[in-house]
């Protein structure tokens, strides 16, 4: 049994709906995405400035500290959108060893998705979408390709399919 489950992948690959249907089995859902949009409604910046402010002054760990006071020992929990191998160290020297998925999707599919979802910080332009990626993988999310556990391809795919894959890997 893994307690813990971190999702990673790149905006709009399909982190959140592989994290709820892993929340579905049981665990607490978490969110470091979350974390940085409340951190923005109090400063009044936007979530992407946060975002990189937040690592810039306070450290690579910054958002996974502030996740962590929330979660106890022993708890399962699936946490969703992990950024980096440092957010990954953080959770494991606070909570054990954690399982990393990895979501991808095409940036075609990515880009619709974002762009059908209707959330504040979205892109609202294509250029606006790869400047997006560019931030998040140096953040260190590539890196996080090469220490997942597993890669979940999620193009095109029933929600069932992907139920299954997950009965599957936990």
């Amino acid at each position: 049994m893994r307690n813990i489950v971190a999702v990673a992948g790149l905006p709009g690959s399909g982190k959140t709906t592989v994290a709820r249907i892993i929340e579905k089995r049981g665990y607490t859902y978490l969110s470091l995405g979350d974390v940085v949009r409340a951190e923005a409604q109090k400063s009044g910046l936007s979530p992407d400035r946060v975002a990189v402010t937040l690592r810039l002054d306070r450290g690579r760990r910054a958002v996974a500290h502030r996740l962590l006071s929330s979660v106890r020992l022993g708890q399962r929990a699936v946490i969703d959108g992990v950024r980096s191998i440092e957010e990954i160290d953080a959770i494991e020297e606070a909570l054990g060893t954690v399982f990393l998925i990895y979501v991808v999707a095409s940036r075609k599919t990515r880009y619709n998705r974002l762009a059908s979802r209707g959330r504040g910080d979205d892109p609202a332009t294509y250029a606006q979408f790869l400047l997006r990626d560019i931030r998040e993988l140096r953040f260190g999310l590539a890196d996080l390709l090469a220490r997942a556990d597993y890669v979940l391809v999620n193009e095109n795919k029933p929600i069932e399919d992907i139920e299954q894959e997950i009965s599957y890997i936990l």
